[in-house]
């Protein structure tokens, strides 16, 4: 009955607008003419069907915090020196934590406002005389912690908070990695810079471990200290917070740092548990739970977890199978999403996706009934020994559980599960197959960038089995860390830097989730923090400090630049599709079969993805040297080139390949109540997420892109007709590759006086962008495909050749409008304005 009150609305409103015989140049104003004018209601739906606006409070936002991991402040030393009753006290300048201008961490005030020119301070303040004894600062009394430990890297990290606040954000996933060693005093910071602002400001914080919470793979029995040591930087309790991570107990056992991990990230879900609004596995409520927040399930995932279930060494997967598929049975068909989110990719870039049956095998034969192996030189190999994707893992443990693997992929992809990720410091947007011969079939995988001063190039590129690339992106800085000045230099340590910082944003609209990157480029070390730079949240930039050439400090102000490297949009019963490189759009589609919809059918007709992105990759040898374990540590342990991996990848001869990217066409159907559609309203997405950039592994766009040609017809090598700068960034500018689009008009409209328009999200109004010049009277014929034509040649007698792909038309056989559009967005048909 809603289909036919639209469909009468349609007609009375064409009636009366083209009775009113104005020249309609404003469509709002004549819209809203019509509506006074009929007594017919154009309230046609409510809820799950409709778009609501970018303002409404329906529409609400999650963050993703990659890897915050922190490094040592030892790119520069700087040192002052202070005389008194006989001693010299030497101090190594570290970062002012709390930028109060005092650095307190070794003990002792230390005026650092002018970063230059560091000098010992009375309690007022007013430096020290010759003799004068230094103040002492408590331990306990510190803001800030010594020279050459573990830190925050805040200048890459209060961007992004700052960013998350603006954006009004309800819920940020942490998805690891906030420390480097778990020492306390990262925890204290990270708490400090990301976890207690954003819970303060009003957002609900959910936190996993990454594999930094657990162990670095070094000498981690040592850090099990019980006493607090405020000058060992890698002891656990080295902040004098009267907290103890460890009783005499624990520092025996194995507990992976969970004491501690539940004095700082643990608390923010305290409020939730003790609710009932989060619910925990069992054991382990504050690592692994789920959460209903608005219309989304959230499934936090810990990978490190099997050990304190079970003293016999399972897995995490064996272990939480049964536990996952019982959460989405009972919650998974009560929300419009799911979420799933965890440290480490299942799929991953930087490290390869195999695993060693022969080793994890030999370790759980040796494993004996109280859980500790009988064979000294065996290493439990998921946190010890191996080092793989997610993927890896699962096959590990298939092995022992056959049919996990499938049992897993499948249930992920039956509900559809959006899976979100950390661990590789880069960002990837990806689908993963239970079966790579229906590539549609499939779940979404996202890594959600980075916040650390690492980053990782491209290594192994897609997993040709499971995995469906769609976006890759890596920030690996090439070279020496550009910037000196007179008084120090800042290089590059064994770790290779990032040259942005990039995280996820993503807005839930209904049945409609959206996931947006967002990056900026950043060109800072640690030692830029020693040297005084902050971030300034009122002025959203960077202030940084300089010596001029008459040796004065100054002040320069960076603002940041953010941008959107990749977006992807649909709902969740969009009909979706991979279209490979070359590969033809054609696709058919129409209106579920629900109250409210009025039954439109729509078809894409025309179109080929010939703006594809591509990204290298490298390769293994002929002789298998993978770039596994101690060969090179996924660094360049080499010492070549501080971070090129060209010299690497050379020493190890091993190959450089082009991966090209899919584009997941996702066609979602909407309705409304705007008398300015007569149709119901079909949501395309995929089209412009890619730009045709090349990237190498290290994430730089190159000057030639292997999309900017393609060969035509009678196997001619054409340009490519798309209108792009290939620069790796999408704009409102950029047309995507042509696209014919057809949709269905309901019975007894006039065709003659509809035109398709698109949806202006910034304006609000249904934009007319086909242009009358280019209309043909005739039905889409195959001799107008852009493969044919690459935009030019055989068009239709009654319009110029230019019109190439804008061209349009009415078929009248099947009751439809057809349009060639560049663009993705929202499409309906319109009522043409005279």
């Amino acid at each position: 009955m809603k289909a036919l009150t639209k469909t009468a609305l349609i007609v009375v409103i064409s009636n009366a607008l083209f009775a009113c015989g104005s020249d309609n140049s404003n469509t709002t104003e004549s819209t809203e003419q019509v509506e006074n004018e009929t007594t017919v209601s154009t309230t046609l739906t409510q809820g799950a069907n409709k778009l609501a606006e970018n303002n409404s409070d329906n529409v609400w936002r999650f963050a993703v915090i990659p890897d915050t991991q922190g490094r040592d402040d030892d790119d520069y030393k700087q040192t002052i020196t202070h005389t008194y009753d006989g001693i010299t006290l030497s101090v190594d300048i570290g970062y002012d934590v709390n930028n109060d201008d005092i650095f307190d961490g070794e003990g002792w005030k230390i005026d650092v406002s002018d970063p230059y020119n560091a000098i010992f301070v009375d309690e007022n303040g007013e430096p020290l005389a010759t003799g004068d004894v230094p103040v002492e600062v408590a331990s306990s009394e510190r803001a800030d912690t010594p020279y050459d430990f573990k830190h925050l890297p805040a200048l890459l990290v209060d961007p992004i908070v700052s960013k998350i606040k603006e954006e009004g954000v309800s819920v940020v996933l942490a998805v690891g990695d906030m420390t480097d060693v778990r020492t306390e005093n990262e925890y204290v910071e990270w708490m400090n810079k990301v976890g207690t602002p954003l819970s303060e400001a009003g957002m609900t914080v959910l936190p996993v471990r990454g594999n930094h919470e657990i162990v670095d793979g070094y000498d981690w029995l040592s850090w099990f200290t019980t006493s607090v040591d405020t000058t060992d930087n890698r002891s656990v309790n080295n902040m004098d917070n009267g907290i103890d991570a460890y009783t005499d107990a624990d520092s025996q056992q194995y507990d992976q740092g969970y004491n501690l991990y539940q004095q700082y990230p643990g608390t923010l879900l305290s409020k939730g548990l003790e609710s009932g609004e989060i619910v925990g596995y069992e054991g382990i409520e504050d690592l692994m739970y789920y959460t209903v927040q608005n219309n989304t399930l959230f499934i936090a995932i810990d990978f490190y977890a099997s050990d304190l279930v079970s003293v016999n060494y399972e897995g995490t997967w064996l272990l939480i199978y049964d536990w996952l598929k019982n959460v989405l049975e009972t919650k998974g068909t009560t929300v419009d999403h799911i979420v799933m989110f965890g440290h480490e990719a299942l799929s991953t870039k930087k490290r390869p996706s195999v695993y060693n049956y022969d080793e994890y095998f030999d370790y759980i034969s040796s494993l004996k009934s109280d859980g500790t192996s009988g064979d000294e030189d065996e290493t439990e190999p998921g946190i010890l020994g191996l080092d793989t994707g997610q993927l890896g893992y699962l096959q590990l443990q298939d092995e022992s559980s056959p049919g996990l693997m499938d049992n897993v992929l499948n249930l992920l992809s039956e509900y559809k599960v959006n899976y979100i990720a950390g661990h590789d410091h880069q960002y990837s947007r990806s689908l993963i197959h239970p079966d790579n011969s229906n590539p549609s079939v499939g779940f979404t995988q996202i890594v959600a960038g980075n916040a650390s001063w690492k980053a990782y190039n491209n290594r192994y590129g897609i997993h040709d089995k499971y995995e469906t690339g769609l976006a890759q992106d890596n920030f690996a800085q090439v070279g020496d860390y550009e910037g000196t000045n007179s008084q120090y230099t800042k290089d590059l340590t064994k770790y290779e830097k990032s040259n942005k910082i990039s995280f996820v944003i993503v807005e839930v609209n209904g049945r409609q989730i959206t996931f947006k990157n967002y990056y900026a480029p950043v060109n800072f070390s640690e030692a830029d923090m020693n040297m005084g730079t902050y971030w300034d949240e009122s002025q959203n930039a960077w202030v940084q400090y300089d010596v001029d050439s008459t040796g004065k400090t100054i002040e320069e102000i960076i603002p940041i630049e953010w941008s959107v490297g990749d977006s992807a949009s649909y709902t969740s019963d969009a009909l979706q599709r991979v279209v490979s490189p070359y590969e033809s759009y054609w696709t058919t589609t129409k209106t579920p079969d629900e109250a409210g919809y009025i039954g439109t059918e729509a078809a894409i007709l025309d179109g080929f993805n010939l703006t594809y992105n591509s990204v290298e990759v490298l390769t293994t040898d002929t002789q298998d040297k993978k770039q596994v374990g101690v060969d090179a540590n996924y660094q360049d342990d080499l010492g070549t080139g501080k971070g090129e991996y060209t010299t690497f990848a050379d020493a190890y001869s091993i190959p450089r390949k082009e991966q090209a990217m899919n584009e997941l066409l996702s066609l979602s159907w909407f309705t409304d109540d705007d008398a300015t559609t007569v149709s119901d309203i079909l949501h395309i997405n995929g089209n412009l997420n890619q730009d045709g950039s090349y990237k190498n592994t290290n994430g730089f766009v190159q000057t030639r892109s292997p999309s900017e040609l393609f060969y035509d017809k009678d196997a001619v090598e054409t340009d490519n007709p798309t209108n792009v700068i290939r620069d790796g960034v999408i704009t409102a500018e950029d047309d995507a590759d042509a696209m014919a689009i057809a949709m269905t008009a309901p019975e007894g409209v006039d065709l003659s006086t509809l035109t398709i328009g698109r949806y202006n999200e910034e304006t609000g109004v249904w934009d007319t962008f086909l242009d009358e010049n280019c209309f043909t009277a005739t039905s889409y014929s195959d001799d107008f495909s852009v493969m044919f034509q690459s935009g030019f040649g055989s068009t239709p007698s009654d319009v110029s050749s230019s019109c190439g792909t804008y061209l349009w038309g009415y078929n009248h056989n099947n009751n439809s409008v057809w349009g060639f559009t560049h663009k993705d967005g929202r499409f309906a048909l319109v009522l043409k304005v005279d």
